[in-house]
């Protein structure tokens, strides 16, 4: 999600940097892979060539942790890395890309036209928002273990936010789908006009 909000940009902006197959290549699809990659790599190695095994208890509501939880130097690595970065990340870059196209406009001397840029600012915010809704209360709690605050301290609601952000990857298909079909029936509405 990171990725594409960096990438909107590049495409909104800086279109000249994918009209080549290499550019393309380099610009699109290597970073998409490497991300991919990245992910299941650091997954992968922490989790099966750890130096520690993980004990499950079949008794509690969350059966085990991953027992590199247990390293703080990987652990910490993982929390800011992986899941504490991404979140303001895309708060920063949807609210500048908002902000530029206005700015842009407003330097250009040109009326700034709301339905052109509709699509792109309703699926900025759609997509981002349905994002930041599930991740923003898991990060928030990463964020006060990191501070100090005691895993006993945020008790049942702690289990509630994990859960919650498992919602991104049931649910995000479907946002990006009705930004699709919202689309496809204003191309098919301009097309009837014709």
């Amino acid at each position: 999600m990171s990725w594409a909000t960096i990438e909107r940009h590049i495409l909104v902006f800086h279109n000249n940097w994918i009209n080549t197959k290499i550019k393309c290549f380099l610009i699109h699809y290597l970073p998409l892979a490497l991300i991919i990659l990245y992910g299941f790599g650091f997954y992968i190695i922490v989790i099966f060539f750890s130096s520690c095994e993980n004990e499950f208890d079949y008794t509690q509501n969350w059966c085990a942790y991953p027992c590199y939880f247990s390293q703080k130097s990987i652990m910490m690595y993982d929390a800011l890395f992986n899941c504490l970065l991404p979140t303001p990340l895309i708060i920063i870059t949807n609210s500048l890309l908002i902000i530029r196209v206005v700015k842009q406009k407003q330097r250009l001397h040109q009326h700034i036209k709301w339905k052109k840029h509709r699509k792109m600012i309703l699926q900025t915010i759609s997509c981002s928002a349905f994002f930041l809704l599930f991740s923003l209360p898991m990060t928030s709690l990463i964020l006060t273990h990191l501070c100090g605050i005691p895993y006993e301290a945020t008790g049942q609601v702690e289990l509630y936010f994990y859960f919650i952000s498992y919602f991104i990857n049931i649910f995000i298909p479907f946002i990006c789908l009705v930004n699709n079909t919202l689309r496809q029936i204003t191309m098919k509405q301009r097309a009837f006009e014709l």
